[in-house]
């Protein structure tokens, strides 16, 4: 039988944009969504596994924040807010160096995009 660690799974608690929405609706703060995401699997040492998991963390983030019709924008930006807050939360939960990489390089070109549809 295979022993989980927290070396090979990744118990994503979305601490911000759920609780906030959990106490905002009145539902108890034990309520907070929360996914396993298994990475037994993986080399998380190399690149290739560092996207794998970061992959697999956005996807666990989706499922629990939810997607929304982007012409309600209210719960739209609630929901991306959730995300990123998740996946910010599970990589420095791994507190693995190429995972780290991954996640800053998807971010600063997210970051670079804002920018550039500013002007």
């Amino acid at each position: 039988m295979r022993k989980f660690t927290t070396q090979n799974v990744l118990k994503t608690v979305l601490v911000a944009g759920t609780l906030i929405a959990a106490l905002s609706t009145g539902a108890n703060a034990a309520d907070v969504a929360q996914v396993n995401v298994s990475f037994a699997d993986l080399n998380i040492s190399t690149p290739a596994g560092a996207t794998v998991l970061y992959q697999r963390i956005r996807v666990a983030a989706a499922q629990v924040c939810g997607t929304t019709d982007q012409r309600d924008l209210a719960r739209s930006a609630h929901s991306k807010l959730c995300t990123d807050k998740a996946i910010a939360d599970a990589v420095a939960a791994v507190g693995n160096d190429a995972l780290t990489g991954v996640y800053q390089a998807k971010n600063l070109k997210v970051t670079y995009a804002k920018l550039a549809s500013n002007y």
